[in-house]
């Protein structure tokens, strides 16, 4: 359970599988929707933080709005990642 962000979820939105560190941009395998706006909460066993995500691409490097649970997309982060860090949608009330 991700207890950073008061999301509430006991299961993460998706995984990290690759990280490029010199353009800051994550590749995550999602579990759940994700869109471009949502707010998203990053952590790994050293990684913790909040971040909205922007500029989502898919595996074709084309721009999207949203991406479905399977699908592989890619956006920058303003802090490093790690493959292995889970990423939970932190859901507005």
């Amino acid at each position: 359970m991700c207890d950073t962000c008061g999301c509430g979820q006991t299961e993460p939105s998706g995984e990290i599988t690759h990280y490029f560190g010199k353009p800051m941009v994550a590749v995550v395998k999602l579990a759940a929707k994700l869109s471009n706006g949502d707010k998203i909460c990053i952590k790994g066993g050293t990684t913790d933080f909040e971040m909205t995500v922007g500029g989502m691409r898919n595996e074709a490097e084309k721009p999207v709005e949203s991406a479905v649970a399977g699908e592989l997309v890619a956006f920058k982060t303003p802090e490093l990642a790690r493959p292995g860090d889970k990423i939970w949608i932190v859901m507005s009330a």
